[in-house]
């Protein structure tokens, strides 16, 4: 059996980097921006110097299959988009590592190249509007349309204008849903983006599962005064009443369950004066968790609190829902598979649950799906030092072709 061409796949995931590069070593494609869609160009455009047919679905995901094929397919691939000052790897991996499994496949005239189709997956991250995943919730018919009619940036554009600057719109979002019929199973191959693997000398990991994660925006209302002249016991302090619910974050999320994880990774206070004491503070706050129960009673636990903080300081508090996304379980014979190709490579994969939101999240509650990763160098990821051995890139490309192949060839 043909095998990939390592060269080649380091060589296009070097190139890749090139767009959205910063001078740190990090990448930066947030979604719809410049960068983004020039990274986008550049995968249709290596899709059809493969001798493929390149797509852009109304949802601005890419997708890549030979022209006479009609499916149904086998879709694999990752997402193009990064977070701010990322890095290389995150999503991109898995794209171009799709590329080169199909590359491979029509090379070597294998007639179950038919049957596969990759994908760029667009909006992963949910940077821009706080609501990710977007791309693959296209796909399935599952976007979350009126919150995202209401969203704008962290820059305060409206998500229908940077869609329209972007080449789409709101209204054209859902046509991407009609490709879903086609499609029979899907495979994306990732990083970790933690520590787990490399701790535990693992070089590929099947994923049995991916955590729920729920994100949600809060409102602090107090006084806005004089910081002067205005005593402590005076004051109404919307920021304080915030920092304090922040700062036992960690305490309380470890108090319901160990391997719960949380963050606030925006805060804002208003109006921002260095002598004003805050009238208003907004916070994000993520819990991620592979049980729905447990991410429940965290964000119920964090709600009182705040509210019980909020009283003491005499403010008052209001949260928004921006985004759910349930726990999946991977499909079991799937997992199966991916287990047979890396041990056809000699390895011996582990078992384990993603603690990362993935596309693969979504596509499992429609099509049979499975989720392989390859190690993080120091458990690094979403920063300018994520790294991971190119060895191992190649290895879990390899094992990716395997496994489409026995997918592809079971396609009734």
């Amino acid at each position: 059996m043909n095998d990939i061409n390592g060269d080649r796949l380091l060589a296009d995931l070097r190139a890749l980097s090139d767009i959205g590069g910063l001078p740190n070593g990090g990448i930066d494609r947030l979604a719809w921006s410049e960068a983004d869609l020039k990274g986008r160009r550049w995968f249709a455009r290596r899709i059809r110097e493969a001798g493929l047919e390149a797509r852009e679905d109304s949802a601005l995901n890419v997708f890549g299959r030979l022209p006479e094929a009609s499916g149904p397919f086998i879709l694999t691939g990752s997402h193009l988009d990064s977070v701010p000052n990322g890095r290389r790897l995150d999503g991109a991996y898995g794209a171009v590592a799709a590329l080169e499994v199909l590359r491979t496949l029509v090379e070597a005239r294998d007639p179950l190249a038919e049957r596969v189709e990759i994908v760029g997956f667009s909006d992963e991250e949910g940077v821009r509007f706080s609501i990710g995943l977007l791309g693959s919730l296209a796909l399935c018919g599952e976007l979350p349309l009126e919150r995202l009619r209401d969203a704008r940036d962290l820059d305060g554009v409206r998500s229908d204008e940077v869609l329209v600057q972007a080449g789409t719109s709101l209204d054209r979002l859902a046509e991407a849903g009609a490709h879903l019929a086609s499609l029979a199973a899907f495979l994306e191959l990732h990083i970790e983006q933690g520590p787990r693997m490399e701790a535990a000398s693992m070089d590929l990991a099947v994923v049995t599962g991916i955590v729920g994660v729920h994100r949600q925006q809060f409102r602090v209302i107090g006084t806005q005064n004089h910081a002067g002249t205005t005593p402590f016991a005076l004051r109404h302090d919307a920021g304080r009443a915030a920092a304090r619910a922040i700062a036992g974050v960690e305490e309380l999320v470890q108090s319901i369950d160990a391997e719960a994880v949380a963050n606030v990774g925006i805060v804002r206070f208003y109006p921002g004066g260095v002598n004003v004491i805050p009238g208003e503070a907004s916070f994000s706050l993520e819990v991620r968790h592979w049980d729905e129960r447990v991410v429940r009673r965290i964000v119920d636990a964090f709600s009182r609190r705040l509210e019980e903080t909020c009283r003491e300081e005499g403010c008052n508090a209001s949260a928004e829902l921006l985004s759910w996304v349930p726990p999946a379980r991977m499909d079991e014979a799937t997992m199966r598979n991916l287990e047979m190709a890396c041990q056809e490579l000699g390895q011996t994969a582990g078992r384990l649950w993603s603690g990362a939101g993935h596309d693969a999240a979504v596509l499992s509650r429609h099509v049979p799906t499975g989720m392989l990763f390859v190690p993080s160098a120091g458990g690094v990821s979403h920063a300018p030092a994520e790294a991971t051995d190119d060895q191992h890139l190649v290895l879990g490309a390899r094992a990716l072709l395997r496994a489409v192949r026995v997918s592809a060839s079971r396609i009734k």
